[in-house]
This record gives structure tokens, C-alpha cells and sequence, in this order.
């Protein structure tokens, strides 16, 4: 089994913001300022072809070649480095002929809207054996088109002999003006996850907060930006060897992180902090359709999901899963964003097309106050 750790696929990072904008048909930024159970899986039922869509390096490869093993069809797998560039294809005549995608959270509603993606007939999956807590969500009530995947978090990982304790979001941007903090800070370059954090201490929603709040939000994060060293993606070494001393992060790259320097330390800062979820997606127009849904029961069974985790760092959605893993798995609290974890105070992002504008106008405007 080869294991690595997966890091997290950037958002927004493959087309002009320009061209994001105009797919989403949202305005632009100056005017936006304003078993025996269902879904078993069944090997007879392969057609002879399944296109997959996804992020790179996203499934066990073991998985996969069992898959072809047991069913004679070796998934063809392409990949996208964005959401954006998944949307952008999907909605084009390229988009015709995948059978499974895997879009993240924050898209599924911009997706589902465009009619590229179709309902999902769940009796053909066995849902039943996954984390309640991640079926559901606000992205998309009753899973009518997505299927959880996998999961992450924003959270920060520190050195707390510079930094200090963290436990709120309050507390992480306070930790900028100290003199040995400074200059050693890594922020995300998505706009809601460097002004999200703002919102939250003010109280407001970030998925419902108007223009006009998100630019208050980010002027107050543009001021503190002097202190960023960098808002690019964070190489585990960097922190592990004190370059960067305070970073947002996931808590994949964390636990490798800590792996490195196990004196440093991970947190969820409160009151709220983002849920992200990567998900199965079956296009309109897949043209292998029972193909897909077999691989889908494949994928969603317990000990494939297991290796899933294993394979790529992150939590599978099985329900139960930190029980199962190998008792020697290293820092295995982590894969599940530490101990206490609280469900109840995550959220997770959803794209607006009223809105986006201002995330990315203002995340522009933050990077470049940084200098």
C-alpha cells in the first residue's frame, strides 16, 4: 500500500478571474462590490468504459486496478487542478464525456444550477454506511446530486513557543503584530478563507454576508497584511524548520508538518472555521451511466474507503472510520482535525455569484497590501 499525503488542491487557480466570472454569470467586481442493502456493489455491471474526472492523484491506485480486476473496466482518469476549470469544462462540448467528476463543496449548487450535473438515484448507493455528519449540508440538501468523498478542514498550525496558544480566529490574527511572528505567517490565497475568518468574529455568515460586509471584513484583514510572507501554497519544510512560524492550513499538510517537528501544534480555531468537502458527481450527459454507479458502490464500500484514507491523507466519509484504521497509524487524530472536533461548528463555503466578485476583488487587493 503506498501511502502519501495529498495536499490541498487550490481553488480558482486555473482560469482569469475575468473568465470565472463571466461562467458563473456573475457580475463584475466593481458592480459586485455590490451488501444486501442498496447500492451494493455489483461487478456484472460494467459496459466496457468509465471516464472520471478529478483532481490528480486522488484515488489508491490498489483500488483502482482491483476495480479493473473485478470488473475488466480500468477507470480512465483525467484531471483538473481547479474547481473552475471542472465547471468550465463541464459546461463546454469537452464536458460531454465524463461519467464522474469529483467537485468540491463550495461549486456543487453553481454546477447543479447550470443543469451539468444529474440527480442521483440513491437507491443504487449505500448511503447508510456513511458519516451522517457530512450528508446533508447546505451546499446540497438530501444529497440530491453529490456523494461525499473525502474531507478537510481550515484550521492553523503554529509553534507555540513564538506564537503562542491559538484557540480563536481572534487569537490568530493578534499573533500578526508580535515581532517574531511577523514576517512568518502564511495566509490561503482563497478570498473566503482569509476574510471567512473575520466574519466569524464579527458574527456574520459568510455564505450570506453582503458585499458591502465582506469589504469591511477585508479591509480590517488589508491591514494586517504588511505581516504575511505568503499567501502561496505552504511547503511542510517551512514550517518544520521555522521560516514559517503561524500558517493556515488543512489538516493533511498539518500532520506532515508535525511530522516533521512534532513540537508544533494544530488547532481549529473558533467559532467557526470551514468544513470543505470533495464529492461523486455524475455529469448530465455521462454516457456510461450504470458504469458509473457501479464504481460508486465500489468506491463506497467500508474497506475501500479505508484504503482511500490511507492512500491519500484524508478522511474518506465513512462513518467510523478513525476506529478502523491500523492502530499504528501516526498521528491518526489529525486525519480527523484532532480530538473534540465539533461538527456543529464548521461550515462550508458555497459560491455565489452575487458575491464571489468581492471575495476575489478584495483577496486581490489583501495579497497586494503584503507587498
Amino acid at each position: 500500500m503506498t501511502t502519501t499525503i495529498k495536499t490541498r488542491h487550490p481553488q480558482f487557480a486555473g482560469l482569469s478571474r475575468r473568465t470565472l466570472l463571466a461562467l458563473l454569470g456573475a457580475a463584475p467586481a466593481t458592480a459586485a462590490l455590490s451488501a444486501a442493502f442498496p447500492g451494493a456493489f455489483r461487478a456484472e455491471a460494467a459496459t466496457g468504459a468509465l471516464n472520471v474526472y478529478s483532481w490528480p492523484d486522488y484515488f489508491s491506485t490498489d483500488n483502482l486496478a482491483a476495480y479493473a480486476k473485478k470488473t475488466g473496466v480500468t477507470p480512465n482518469i483525467s484531471t483538473y487542478d481547479s474547481n473552475e476549470t471542472l465547471f468550465a469544462k463541464l459546461n463546454s462540448p469537452a464536458g460531454a464525456g465524463f461519467d464522474i467528476v469529483i467537485p468540491s463543496s463550495s461549486w456543487i449548487q453553481q454546477l447543479a444550477a447550470k443543469g451539468l450535473l444529474q440527480e442521483l438515484d440513491h437507491s443504487r448507493l449505500n448511503l447508510a454506511s456513511l458519516d451522517q455528519d457530512l450528508l446533508n449540508r447546505d451546499y446540497d440538501p438530501g444529497n440530491k446530486y453529490s456523494i461525499p468523498k473525502d474531507w478537510g478542514l481550515l484550521g492553523v498550525v503554529y509553534d507555540p513557543e513564538i506564537v503562542g496558544t491559538i484557540e480563536t480566529w481572534e487569537d490568530f490574527f493578534k499573533a500578526f503584530e508580535k515581532s517574531e511572528v511577523s514576517g512568518k505567517i502564511r495566509m490561503s490565497d482563497s478570498g473566503w478563507e482569509t476574510i471567512g475568518p473575520q466574519l466569524w468574529i464579527e458574527g456574520k455568515d459568510w455564505n450570506t454576508a453582503t458585499s458591502d460586509e465582506i469589504r469591511a471584513a477585508g479591509e480590517k484583514v488589508k491591514a494586517l497584511a504588511k505581516h504575511v510572507k505568503s499567501f502561496s501554497g505552504l511547503d511542510p519544510n517551512s514550517v518544520a524548520n521555522g521560516s514559517i512560524v503561524l500558517a493556515q492550513t488543512n489538516q493533511g499538510t498539518a500532520r506532515a508538518i508535525i511530522g516533521l517537528n512534532p513540537k508544533l501544534k494544530w488547532v481549529v480555531p473558533g467559532p467557526f472555521s470551514e468544513l470543505w468537502v470533495d464529492n461523486y458527481a455524475i455529469p448530465k450527459s455521462a454516457p456510461n451511466l450504470d458504469q458509473a454507479y457501479d464504481f460508486l458502490a465500489y468506491q463506497l464500500q467500508p474497506e475501500v474507503q479505508l484504503s482511500e484514507t490511507q492512500y491519500i491523507g484524508f478522511p474518506a466519509a465513512l462513518a467510523g472510520l478513525e476506529a478502523k484504521l491500523p492502530a499504528d497509524t501516526k498521528n491518526a487524530d489529525l486525519i480527523f482535525g484532532g480530538k473534540g472536533l465539533d461538527f456543529k461548528k464548521l461550515t462550508s463555503f458555497v459560491v455565489d455569484p452575487a458575491t464571489i466578485g468581492t471575495y476575489l476583488q478584495v483577496q486581490t487587493e489583501i495579497q497586494a497590501a503584503a507587498g
